[in-house]
């Protein structure tokens, strides 16, 4: 059965580079300026936030990185993350959650 469409791109791309193979939720997510959310894994999902305003900092495992409005943040599935909106603004992003058909095993587990 053909599932593409007129405007699907034809192209293989290195698994190194593909991410969220479905999308299984989208949700609106706002955070305050001094607040973060608590570190935490998905054994069973992957994200992408898409930040459309709002500058802050994110952690995914050890590594730190500063984002700003406009960005894109891929989190793997296993990846402790977290952001932190050490700006003076609200933060407003979309996250897609994308499930990767391992059994989860808690995915909230937090640190």
């Amino acid at each position: 059965m053909n599932t593409k469409t007129m405007g699907d791109i034809d192209v293989d791309t290195d698994p190194i580079f593909q991410c969220l193979r479905s999308i299984t939720y989208v949700s609106l997510a706002r955070l305050q300026p001094g607040l973060s959310y608590k570190r935490h894994i998905h054994q069973d999902h992957e994200e992408l936030y898409y930040i459309f305003h709002g500058k802050g900092t994110i952690k995914l495992d050890d590594d730190t990185a500063n984002f700003r409005d406009g960005d894109i943040l891929y989190i793997p599935p296993e990846t402790e993350h977290t952001i932190i909106n050490n700006g003076e603004e609200m933060i407003e992003f979309l996250a897609f959650g994308g499930f990767t058909g391992k059994k989860d095993e808690g995915s909230l587990r937090s640190t």
